[in-house]
C-alpha cells in the first residue's frame, strides 16, 4: 500500500502540470517541471528502497510529495500578478530542486567519510504545510474545531498572550486542524497579522535553525528578503528578534508554528521554551519569546509530533492532544468525498452509490489504522481508478451506438 500511494502522490503532481498547460500557463512551470524529471529518476533509483537512520528514503520522498503537491495547488490559484507570492515559492522550489539532486546524484544525504550524516542534512524531511485548505472536505474533527476556537478567541481579556499546543502522531491530523482554524471567517476578522510558519528544515538555509525560524516568521510578515539578510548580517539573531518584535508590536497577532521537532541541540531547544515569557530590562535577546510582544491579545498555536517539546514551549496546562480516529462514519466520509471529488486539482465528479456500504467501512477503517491521512489517499486511488474506467468505456459505448 506505502508503494501504490507513492506512485500515486507522484502521478498527482506530474497530471497537475499537465491541467496547468491545458490552460493559462503555470507559474514557475520551468520550476515544476525540472522537479518532476528528478522525481522520475528518483522513482528509478534503487535509493528509493534504502533505509538513512531512521527513516527509510521512501518515507523522506513520500513527505517531500505531499509538500510538492500543496505548494503546486498553492501556485495554480495564483497569477503572475502575485508577484510577491510567486517570489517566495520559486525560493522554496529552487530549494527543493538542490535537495532532489543530491538524492540523484550521490543517492544519500551527504554522507561523511566516516560514515556520520553532515549537520547541514542532518534531519528527517518532512511536508512542508501551507495555510491551504479545503474545510468542505475536513471530517471528523468537529469537536476539536470547536475546543480549539474557544481556546483562540474566548480570552479571559483582549490583552492576554495565549501560546497553544497540539500534540501527536504525524498524519492524525494536527496541521489539518490548525489550517481550519487558521481559515475561519472569525480569526480572519479577529487577528491581524495571521502568518503561517512550517518549522521543517529545508536545504541551502541557515544551519543555526533559530535564524531560519524568524527569518521566515519575518517573510511571513512581508519585510523584505534583502533586509532580512541586512539584519542578521549587521545584528545577527538578536537583530532578528528584535525586529520581529517591532513588526509585531501592539497587534493582535495569530501565528501558526507547525511540526516543531526535537533534532537540535539544548541551547537551541531553549530558544523555544516558554513562549510566554516576558522580556525583561535587562535581558538578552536570545529567545524566540521575546520576538513575540505581549499585552495585545497575540496567540501563538504549535503542532508538534513531540509532546515534551510541546510542553516546554506552551505549559501543560495548554496542550491538545490529537489521538488516532476510531469513528468509522469520519473514515468513511473521508474516502467517500475523496472518491467521488478527487484531488483538489481534479474537477471531475463521480457517483458512488456502492452496494456493500458497511462491509466497505469496516475494511477502510481497518486499513487506515486511525490516520484520516490515509483514508483520503485511497479514496484518490479508487476515484483514479474509476475515472480511468469510464473513460477506457466510453469509446465503446460511442461505438456501439454508433
Amino acid at each position: 500500500m506505502a508503494q501504490e500511494i507513492d506512485q500515486y502522490l507522484k502521478e498527482q503532481f506530474c497530471n497537475g502540470l499537465k491541467v496547468g498547460e491545458s490552460g493559462s500557463k503555470l507559474p514557475l512551470h520551468t520550476h515544476f517541471e525540472e522537479i518532476r524529471k528528478l522525481l522520475e529518476q528518483i522513482f528509478q533509483s534503487s535509493w528509493l528502497a534504502e533505509t538513512d537512520g531512521d527513516s527509510s528514503n521512501r518515507e523522506k520522498v513520500r513527505e517531500k510529495l505531499y509538500y510538492l503537491n500543496n505548494v503546486l495547488t498553492e501556485c495554480q490559484m495564483l497569477s503572475w500578478r502575485d508577484q510577491l507570492t510567486v517570489c517566495k515559492i520559486r525560493r522554496k522550489l529552487n530549494d527543493t530542486t538542490v535537495e532532489l539532486r543530491e538524492w540523484v546524484q550521490k543517492g544519500t544525504t551527504a554522507a561523511q567519510p566516516n560514515g556520520e550524516v553532515s549537520s547541514s542534512y542532518e534531519r528527517q524531511v518532512t511536508q512542508w504545510s501551507t495555510r491551504v485548505v479545503d474545510a468542505s472536505r475536513v471530517h471528523g474533527f468537529d469537536n476539536e474545531v470547536t475546543l480549539l476556537e474557544k481556546l483562540v478567541l474566548r480570552q479571559e481579556s483582549d490583552d492576554q498572550f495565549k501560546a497553544i499546543g497540539i500534540v501527536g502522531k504525524a498524519g492524525v491530523g494536527k496541521t489539518t486542524l490548525c489550517q481550519v482554524i487558521f481559515n475561519k471567517p472569525e480569526v480572519q476578522k479577529y487577528f491581524l497579522p495571521r502568518i503561517w510558519v512550517c518549522m521543517s528544515r529545508k536545504p541551502n538555509e541557515d544551519n543555526d535553525t533559530r535564524v531560519a525560524i524568524v527569518k521566515r516568521m519575518l517573510d511571513g510578515l512581508g519585510v523584505d528578503e534583502e533586509i532580512i539578510n541586512k539584519v542578521h548580517k549587521d545584528h545577527s539573531l538578536k537583530g532578528l528578534l528584535y525586529a520581529l518584535h517591532q513588526q509585531l508590536y501592539r497587534k493582535r497577532y495569530l501565528i501558526v508554528l507547525d511540526d516543531a521537532s526535537d533534532n537540535d541541540a539544548g541551547d537551541t531547544r531553549a530558544f523555544y521554551g516558554k513562549l510566554d515569557s516576558l522580556l525583561t530590562r535587562d535581558g538578552e535577546w536570545d529567545c524566540l519569546a521575546y520576538g513575540l510582544p505581549k499585552g495585545y491579545g497575540g496567540v501563538v498555536i504549535v503542532t508538534s509530533r513531540n509532546e515534551e517539546l510541546a510542553k516546554n514551549m506552551v505549559g501543560e496546562e495548554n496542550l491538545l492532544r490529537l489521538l488516532p480516529r476510531s469513528d468509522p462514519e469520519s473514515f468513511w466520509k473521508i474516502f467517500k468525498d475523496a472518491v467521488e471529488k478527487g484531488t483538489d486539482k481534479d474537477s471531475t465528479r463521480l457517483p458512488f452509490k456502492p452496494s456493500n456500504v458497511e462491509d466497505l467501512k469496516k475494511q477502510i477503517l481497518q486499513k487506515c489504522d486511525g490516520f484520516p491521512i490515509t483514508a483520503k489517499m485511497l479514496g484518490e486511488i479508487m476515484h483514479d481508478q474509476v475515472k480511468q474506467l469510464q473513460d477506457q468505456a466510453a469509446p465503446n459505448d460511442t461505438q456501439q451506438a454508433a
